[in-house]
C-alpha cells in the first residue's frame, strides 16, 4: 500500500489552449493511456463524503484508490489489485483492501452497494517543471471530451505562485475545476435527467 497526500492544481482548457501549452512543454514527450472506473453506491455515498474509490487500469496493471478529503489536498490510499472492473459490476466488501475498507465504514458507506458506475479514459502527457510535475490530459467519458492541467507539487504556497505563472503565459484565467471524478457523475446525472 501506498498513501500519498496530494496536492494539485487543476485547470479546464479549451482545445485552442490544450494545443498551445502542448506545443510549448510536450512537443517531444509520450502521451500514455489509463482508464479509471468510478464505483461508488447508487445512492452516491462516497459523492457526498467529497470522496471516490475507483480502480485505473494502467500498462495492464489495476491499481484500487480510494480519495478523501485532508486537511490539504487529498488523502489518497493506492492498493495494486486484482479486481477487474466491469460497467455495473458488483465489489464485494472482501475485494476491498482492508486500509480502504476501513475508511469507507468510517464515512458510514454501505459497503455492500458499491458498484462500477462507468469509465473515463485519460490520453496524459507528462514533464517536470521546477521539481515538480506538470500533466496535460484529454479526458473522454459518456460521449463527451474535455482538456485538462495539472499541477503536482510538493508545497502548497509556491506550486500556487508557479501554477498561475504558467496559465499567465497562456492567459488563462485560473478557475478552479470540478475534478474528475465530479466531472464525470455530473455528466453521468445529466444524461440520465435527459
Amino acid at each position: 500500500m501506498a498513501t500519498n497526500n496530494e496536492i494539485e492544481f487543476k485547470q479546464l482548457l479549451s482545445k485552442d489552449h490544450y494545443q498551445a501549452i502542448y506545443d510549448t512543454y510536450f512537443l517531444d514527450t509520450k502521451p500514455f493511456s489509463q482508464t479509471n472506473y468510478y464505483i461508488d453506491t447508487p445512492n452516491f455515498d462516497l459523492k457526498s463524503h467529497h470522496s471516490s474509490l475507483r480502480i485505473r487500469i494502467k500498462d495492464d496493471t489495476y491499481e484500487m484508490t480510494l480519495k478523501v478529503p485532508a486537511e490539504i489536498g487529498l488523502m489518497e490510499y493506492n492498493f495494486d489489485t486484482k479486481v477487474e472492473p466491469k460497467l455495473n459490476m458488483l465489489i464485494k466488501s472482501q475485494d476491498l483492501p482492508q486500509d480502504i475498507l476501513n475508511q469507507l465504514l468510517k464515512m458510514d458507506v454501505d459497503v455492500d452497494d458499491l458498484i462500477v458506475l462507468g469509465a473515463l479514459t485519460t490520453e496524459r502527457i507528462e514533464t517536470e517543471i521546477h521539481g515538480n510535475l506538470l500533466v496535460l490530459d484529454k479526458n473522454q467519458y459518456l460521449d463527451f471530451e474535455d482538456f485538462e492541467l495539472e499541477y503536482e507539487v510538493n508545497e502548497y504556497n509556491e506550486g500556487l505562485i508557479q501554477f498561475k505563472s504558467i496559465l499567465n503565459q497562456f492567459n488563462i484565467n485560473h478557475e478552479i475545476p470540478n475534478n474528475k471524478v465530479q466531472r464525470f457523475f455530473n455528466r453521468k446525472h445529466k444524461l440520465s435527467d435527459s
